[in-house]
């Protein structure tokens, strides 16, 4: 660990990047528990000032890909949606993510969500926390792919299906700063979903995460989301920009506009009972100003999930009521 941190860490004139096998290298003994919580901090913030660079964020990818590998009870691919979403969650509006994969279960689609709640830099609301909140219990890693032709779309906690990362979640509090593990942690698509759709924030990122996540996974088909605070949600009062593979073009950019008429999203206190209250109202309410913000979101998770080739097809694919076996488990 000392020669990579001195590695990463000289100076503006003296700092490289790890190889990818460096890189991998330090993800090994940080998961391992043989670098110091001194060391493992000194790495983190190195990189961050220097700059995370391809091969970093490889040599992570790679050793939490195998280690979640050994532990996998899916199939080598699965016929599935990952979503991507930033586990840091929401602080400024609520996430969409939620609402919006219950909806596009009732069309076919199979959605993975997974999280760990309480991370920098944003320490908002993430997924684990509101589906907990909405009356519904994380779903067993090891029954997840049951669960998931049960019910279309399953949560799942970073706890189960890689500890080891969970374990670093007191010194990345302490240091309350984004790092690598923030950018590989949401697109490690553990099940190993044929589609992918990863957030983003910073535009100059998603050209060369496209490129390494199509490395990492390759077959399978990545979509990149610059939606509401780094999430896949679609934005309420702008045009969402979309990085995406398809047969003719191996890498395209372009937008998604909102809806006509789709109502600015509201600001909500950063708990998960009121995310989780706006996410059962959306789904049960059929006057909610921001349903159709949400059908947006859904048919936009079919498209990019390769259900339906168009948003106009897959909205009139979805129903007007969400009669989901997943809301069957909440009371009223």
């Amino acid at each position: 660990m000392k020669s990579l941190i001195k590695t990463v860490g000289t100076g503006p004139h003296g700092s490289k990047d790890l190889t990818a096998e460096q890189a991998r290298e330090a993800a090994i003994q940080i998961l391992d528990g043989k670098a110091t919580p001194a060391q493992i901090g000194a790495l983190l913030l190195s990189i961050r000032t220097k700059g995370e660079s391809d091969t970093e964020l490889e040599g992570f990818f790679m050793e939490a890909r195998s280690r979640i590998a050994s532990r996998t009870p899916a199939p080598p691919v699965l016929e599935a949606l990952d979503i991507g979403d930033p586990y840091d969650g929401h602080t400024r509006t609520p996430g969409l993510a939620i609402p919006a994969a219950i909806w596009a279960s009732l069309a076919g689609l199979k959605v993975v969500l997974h999280g760990y709640p309480d991370l920098p830099a944003k320490f908002g609301v993430g997924h684990t926390r509101v589906w907990e909140s909405m009356g519904l219990k994380i779903t067993p890693f090891e029954q997840s792919v049951e669960a998931l032709r049960h019910q279309g779309v399953v949560c799942l906690s970073q706890e189960e299906f890689l500890p080891e990362w969970t374990r670093l979640r007191p010194i990345r509090q302490e240091l309350g700063l984004r790092t690598l593990l923030n950018t590989v942690e949401k697109s490690l698509n553990p099940l190993n979903a044929r589609t992918m759709m990863t957030g983003y924030f910073h535009e100059n990122l998603a050209p060369r995460l496209h490129v390494l996540l199509e490395k990492i996974f390759p077959g399978h088909t990545v979509s990149l989301i610059a939606g509401s605070e780094g999430s896949v949600d679609l934005h309420a009062h702008r045009p969402t920009r979309i990085h995406e593979t398809s047969s003719e073009t191996p890498q395209r950019s372009r937008t998604i506009s909102p809806p006509e008429g789709t109502f600015p999203l509201p600001s909500l206190p950063a708990t998960a009972q009121s995310h989780a209250q706006f996410a059962l109202e959306v789904l049960r309410n059929r006057q909610h100003p921001h349903r159709p913000l949400v059908r947006a979101t859904a048919a936009h998770f079919l498209c990019r999930g390769g259900i339906f080739g168009s948003m106009e097809t897959a909205l009139s694919a979805l129903p007007e009521d969400c009669h989901s076996p997943i809301l069957e488990k909440i009371p009223e």
